[in-house]
């Protein structure tokens, strides 16, 4: 049915969008034929807009109201006719150096980075900001690795399937040089590659609890290390984090919609759906726009959610988003997450 939408009704379509976005109220022809001067008589465009409507692109709220976007309608601005924002506002290029800033401080956890750039994300788009950190106790082993740090000090690499990385700081009762480390890196890795970090942890706990003359002295102590920096990635669930839920009070279809706000509430409380869906987003790609029922849950389904995955190097270590109504201003949104998402991958290390 889309290939039936001709120039017009693209044209339509986006001004609809546009104008929604704007005032969050349905849109009639005569607003279209003032507001945006497109040429045609408002019986035309009504003409254009029933066409639309029968399309699934726009709906009508009431009986003599005008339309607004459906779920369908608003994907094909995103996907199709969205011309992003023109040149970046002073108060936002203030907003990303301050996030910068943030993101270079070496104190920082990638996980409190990411907590960071939700609040900054919240604050310069009015939105709900949102952290996720992809739950590790299911997820398949891939390699392990130790990177001496001097002053008896190893750090830890852990990446999962998927390219998930943790990473921990540990103290080693007397030091160890960087070939034996990597000695028993490889060891760890050609044992354990492929299962469960859950079964790496009962592995481990087992190779430990065996006849020490079975193994050297260095080896027991590289499963004592590996066995302390997995206590710290065993998980009972992802870590999920929401910035700025205040915002959503302030948008007129939600304030004036108590029941509506109470369900969005009681969502975020239940969690394990919300967690799934970020999974999936990260699971996804770099950039990812759910618009209501796209999503599967019921009391969202007048929001719209985009995120995106962030990375070290190739690893991803989690993912950041905005959550607001589906009228939200996405020419502008989707480029404040590529800029944000962009200073993320660029100033994290491990």
């Amino acid at each position: 049915m889309e290939s039936v939408l001709d120039r017009r009704g693209r044209e339509v379509l986006q001004a609809v969008v546009h104008a929604h976005i704007l005032t969050g109220e349905p849109v009639g022809s005569r607003t279209l034929a003032k507001r945006y001067g497109m040429g045609v008589s408002p019986a035309t465009l009504r003409n254009v807009m029933a066409d639309l409507e029968e399309m699934g692109y726009l709906a009508r709220p009431h009986a003599s109201a005008g339309r607004v976007p459906t779920d369908k309608g608003f994907r094909f601005y995103v996907d199709r006719l969205m011309s992003q924002g023109g040149p970046m506002p002073g108060s936002l290029k203030r907003d990303l150096e301050q996030l910068k800033a943030l993101m270079l401080r070496r104190d920082l956890s990638a996980s409190e980075a990411l907590v960071e750039a939700s609040r900054i994300l919240s604050k310069i788009s009015n939105q709900m900001g949102l952290v996720f950190i992809p739950v590790l106790r299911s997820t398949r082993f891939r390699h392990i690795q130790f990177v001496p740090l001097g002053s008896r000090k190893v750090l830890v690499l852990i990446v999962a399937e998927g390219g998930i990385i943790r990473h921990k700081t540990v103290t080693l009762d007397e030091e160890m040089s960087r070939k034996e480390l990597e000695k028993y890196g490889q060891l760890l890795n050609s044992k354990f590659s492929g299962r469960t970090l859950m079964q790496v942890r009962k592995a481990l706990v087992e190779d430990m609890e065996k006849d020490i003359a079975e193994y050297d002295a260095l080896y027991s102590r590289v499963l004592e290390i590996a066995n302390r920096a997995l206590d710290s990635f065993d998980e009972a669930e992802a870590v999920f984090h929401v910035e700025g839920t205040s915002n959503i009070l302030s948008q007129k279809e939600f304030r004036e919609n108590v029941e509506k706000m109470r369900g969005i509430f009681r969502a975020f409380e239940e969690k394990s759906r919300v967690v799934k869906l970020l999974d999936r987003c990260i699971q996804s790609g770099d950039l990812v726009v759910v618009i209501g029922k796209e999503g599967g849950i019921e009391e969202f389904q007048d929001l719209s959610l985009v995120t995106s995955r962030c990375s070290i190097g190739d690893s991803v270590i989690g993912g950041v988003g905005i959550m607001g109504p589906k009228r939200m201003d996405y020419a502008s949104l989707l480029p404040l997450m590529r800029e944000v998402v962009r200073l993320i991958n660029t100033t994290q290390t491990v």
